[in-house]
């Protein structure tokens, strides 16, 4: 039974580059491919990652320098042979007091949430010589309304969506696309509503599964998307959020 499972979703010999692992979902996703035998290269804009345990797999990029990145997927080729797995992590959310103003805030969140995302997608798959995954990270934002953050919700719709057209694009190279719909996740970007225990509670008060999400929740979906257990899907959202867009009243 034990080989079976290991088998069904193994990550052995396979090769993973993920974006935005300086921190938060990007850094807990490439930590969980490590330990689940991948060859892991991982990326962000930070000179270094919070997380210790995988510093000597991280390398600095700007994903919205394509020739930064198509560097690194060339180096990933020549080292690997190949890439078999790219998570899309990397994602910014822009606060009201950002130094931008309404235009331009929603321009660079778009720019990097969406676009780069799919420069990403574009030359990583390139690398891609017998099929593959890639997972990209949305939000429950991207199928419902939330206030104040008009860039996000409409970066991480595109996103959503793009997951759907790339997956149809990309079937002809026998690569799978799907991406992973957070809820409330603990993390920096929602740090400040998290300490708030007005803006909390009424966040956990809206969930199924009556607290925060953490990193760690997303593990398994990122495992399930990137092994051969999820072989069939492709254009589809997993949604990770305590139970957030399931419940009515």
């Amino acid at each position: 039974m034990n080989n079976y499972l290991e088998n069904l979703f193994s990550l052995k010999n396979k090769t993973a580059l993920i974006t935005g692992a300086s921190k938060g979902i990007g850094a807990e996703i490439a930590f969980a491919y490590v330990q689940a035998g991948a060859n892991v290269v991982c990326v962000s804009r930070s000179e270094s990652t919070e997380k210790k345990q995988i510093q000597k797999f991280y390398r600095q990029c700007d994903i919205a320098d394509s020739q930064q990145f198509q560097s690194i997927c060339e180096s990933i080729n020549t080292n690997y042979s190949g890439i078999d797995i790219l998570v899309n992590a990397a994602g910014i959310s822009l606060s009201k007091d950002d130094a931008l103003n309404e235009f331009e805030r929603f321009e660079k969140t778009v720019s990097i949430n969406l676009i780069a995302t799919y420069q990403c997608c574009n030359i990583a798959s390139k690398y891609m010589n017998n099929g593959g995954s890639i997972i990209n990270i949305t939000s429950i934002g991207a199928i419902q309304g939330f206030p104040d953050n008009p860039g996000y919700i409409a970066s991480k719709g595109g996103v959503m969506a793009l997951t759907k057209a790339m997956a149809r694009d990309l079937s002809v190279k026998n690569i799978r696309v799907n991406d992973i719909a957070p809820g409330y996740i603990k993390t920096d970007m929602t740090k400040k509503s998290f300490e708030n225990s007005i803006a909390s509670q009424e966040r956990t008060d809206h969930m199924m599964i009556k607290r925060w999400g953490e990193t760690k929740d997303l593990v398994g979906a990122a495992i399930f998307l990137a092994s051969d257990a999820s072989s069939y899907m492709t254009g589809s959202s997993v949604i990770v959020d305590g139970g957030w867009i399931a419940k009515g009243m």
